[in-house]
């Protein structure tokens, strides 16, 4: 433990969407001059993310080590719901323990603020502000921080509060929010010092999905931003917000702190949406009916004045963004069409159909169409899709629209990429870019043995010893730490809500493309 230190022996800044491909040439132009900084003196690599890339097990995967088959966080929403709802995803979720368990099972403290996936809080030693997806009030810990943050003049936002609602006047509001993100990370750093401290910018992610089509004249619908408007620079813009506010962090700390910026993936155009329940539904495998708002089901299982006829569908995507598929299982699912005895062939004729569809303009729609055995191994398969669709094209974004035809414009006009980006800066860092790309779960393990700490021998996650120093010693998993998977509960039962703030969630993700 730190003791009386004020400065945190780490700093993690997440940069949600955050790509190299962007970072770089703005580095180069002396426009990102912090996370330039940064990288001058850290080891860095692209990384390789989840499948799908999606915020929910990016982070997951980032904090666990681990990947999702071995911690069970698929998506925003449960993708095995019986009764085919929107049911949250919330940290409780989670499978396994984390960095934050295991770093407070070796004494140290935290100060955690804005991690996707990290709603409800936890009883860990220090402070935490999570990233709640529902509208509540009790997203602290403890429960006095958020009134504190207030008087002291850094009040704090929920990150559902401050998404993108529609308006592409949201790039203002993006800059303003990284900026109170950042005075707020300054208050905690200054007056609730610990040991390790995260805080996740969401702001690049978001600007990224809309304001994509004025940045890039190559996107097939490009659109010259209005005069006057700036938005023709909306990445340049949110990223030198984002350098801005990690510049105001770095004056906080000690040049032997460890620094570590992370992405949970990267973000790249998007040019196509394709429909994937139309194409069950012309293969037989999905049946529809007219709208009745009655059948209890999602709301993206309604589109076009018709609604998934589950009594005779045998395959569908449980949730948006997911790229996976599910077998409309008898006694798994309420209202289930498939035997068991049918689920392999009826799995084989879906693969078979996603195989054989071409983008328009040539090219595949799929690399792999994956078991979700082999896709995620691990203890909590059974809560993933049965099948997973690994894209060919990361601009084309599999759907379940109904009444937009097969093929649309994609709602959003940056889609997530697999290539993240990875940078740690220590005075035990090797610094220069690496070669070869470095996988997400290796993150946390690299950071730890630079802290001397150790991970428990569960976790699949390996440090990149590469860069690190050749005298760094390296801890390796800790048998002793296996209790740590019994770690503290939330500090109160996830709410539950009335219906209204269901709702309330599911416009926010629907007005940001993602549902």
């Amino acid at each position: 433990m730190s003791g009386t230190r004020l400065s945190p022996r780490a700093l993690v800044i997440g940069i949600d969407g955050g790509g190299f491909d962007v970072v770089d040439p703005l580095v180069e132009r002396g426009m990102l001059p912090n996370i330039g900084g940064v990288l001058r003196r850290a080891a860095s690599a692209v990384t390789e993310t989840t499948w799908p890339a999606h915020t929910a097990p990016g982070w997951s995967t980032l904090v666990t080590a681990s990947d999702p088959g071995r911690h069970g966080i698929y998506q925003f929403f449960d993708t095995q719901d019986p009764d085919y709802g929107a049911t949250i995803t919330t940290a409780d979720r989670l499978g396994r323990s984390s960095a934050w368990d295991w770093l407070a099972a070796q004494g140290h403290t935290l100060g955690l603020v804005n991690i996707p996936m990290s709603h409800p809080p936890r009883a860990l030693p220090g402070y935490q502000v999570t990233w709640p997806l529902t509208r509540t009030a009790h997203y602290c810990h403890p429960r006095t921080l958020l009134g504190e943050l207030a008087r002291g003049g850094a009040p704090f936002r929920s990150d559902l509060a401050t998404m993108f609602r529609g308006d592409l006047g949201y790039l203002d509001e993006a800059e303003r929010n990284v900026a109170a993100r950042a005075r707020s990370m300054s208050y905690l750093l200054r007056h609730h010092p610990t040991d390790v401290a995260m805080v996740v910018f969401t702001e690049v992610d978001r600007v990224g999905h809309h304001y994509w089509h004025f940045c890039d004249d190559a996107h097939p619908r490009y659109e010259p931003a209005p005069d006057g408007s700036g938005w023709e620079r909306a990445l340049t813009r949110i990223y030198q917000a984002v350098d801005a506010a990690i510049g105001e962090l770095l004056a906080l700390v000690d040049s032997d702190t460890a620094v570590v910026l992370v992405s949970d993936h990267g973000l790249g155009l998007g040019r196509y949406g394709f429909a994937v329940h139309e194409l069950l539904e012309q293969a037989g495998l999905l049946r529809t009916r007219p709208a009745t708002g009655a059948s209890g089901a999602a709301s993206w299982f309604t589109g076009g004045g018709r609604e998934v006829d589950f009594e005779n569908t045998r395959v569908y995507q449980p949730v948006p963004g997911s790229y996976g598929l599910n077998v409309n299982l008898r006694g798994r699912q309420r209202r289930g069409a498939v035997r068991e005895s049918e689920r392999r062939a009826v799995l084989d004729e879906v693969a078979d159909l996603l195989r054989g569809v071409a983008v328009p303009g040539g090219g595949r729609l799929v690399r792999e169409v994956l078991p979700r055995e082999d896709a995620y191994p691990g203890p909590h398969v059974s809560a993933a899709p049965d099948l997973l669709l690994v894209p060919a094209d990361e601009s084309v974004l599999v759907g379940p629209e109904l009444g937009q035809g097969l093929w649309h414009p994609s709602a959003q006009t940056g889609l997530h990429r697999h290539a993240g980006m990875w940078a740690h800066a220590s005075p035990n860092a090797r610094p220069g870019r690496l070669a070869e790309p470095v996988r997400l779960t290796s993150v946390i393990p690299t950071l730890l043995t630079d802290l001397g700490a150790g991970w428990p021998s569960t976790v699949p996650g390996t440090p990149v010893t590469a860069a690190l120093a050749s005298d760094v010693d390296v801890p390796g998993p800790r048998p002793e730490l296996e209790r740590a998977e019994e770690a503290s509960g939330p500090v109160a039962p996830a709410p539950t809500g009335p219906a209204e703030e269901d709702e309330y969630t599911r416009r926010r993700l629907r007005e940001m493309g993602y549902v």
